[in-house]
């Protein structure tokens, strides 16, 4: 890949909503009430201090708005086979909940994977992820507790689930150590 591996691994989401923030000609203080988050919110996210969980990035893009697809549009590349090293990675979100993708690069991609790394008591967020096709998760590290509606489940590793069609769901490291997992979807949510 020509590109460094800061580059790879960087999606710089707080230029990109204030570049896209500016584009819709929305200040701070109008896109947060618009999105029903605190101003603060905004400029820390925009400042690259906070990292969104994402529904919180999913609910701010939508007051815009923007899909997170064009969101995280980046220009396509050509290669058919991409090789990437763990620190190359691009990062949708960092801190307790560290999202990361695979061929971010690949706009045009039926199948997306991600690496998900939960610290003890993080998870996806209080507002269930929402996926309109299939989503499959491995637990490779680590205690996780899944809800998919009115149902909740406490997968250990090498543990998973399956989601087929749109089944609102919420996943939460229960455990006492990083829990690690893989994730994949089809058709692509970015």
């Amino acid at each position: 890949m020509s590109r460094s591996s800061k580059e790879a691994s960087e999606l710089d989401i707080g230029a990109r909503l204030r570049a896209v923030r500016e584009r819709a000609g929305l200040s701070q203080r109008d896109l947060a009430k618009r999105a029903g988050v605190t101003n603060s919110t905004i400029s820390l996210i925009e400042q690259e201090a906070h990292a969104p969980s994402l529904a919180s990035l999913h609910r701010i893009l939508s007051a815009v708005p923007i899909s997170i697809a064009d969101f995280f549009a980046l220009p396509s590349s050509q290669q058919n086979v991409l090789f990437y090293d763990s620190d190359g990675l691009a990062v949708l979100t960092r801190g307790e909940a560290d999202l990361r993708v695979l061929a971010a690069e690949r706009g045009d991609k039926t199948l997306q994977m991600f690496i998900e790394r939960y610290q003890p008591g993080a998870g996806t967020g209080d507002d269930p992820i929402s996926h309109d096709g299939e989503t499959a998760a491995v637990i490779l590290r680590g205690t996780v507790e899944v809800t998919v509606g009115d149902v909740t489940r406490v997968l250990r590793r090498g543990g998973g689930f399956q989601l087929i069609g749109r089944q609102p769901y919420t996943l939460r490291n229960i455990g006492k150590t990083v829990a690690v997992v893989a994730c994949a979807c089809t058709p692509p949510m970015f």
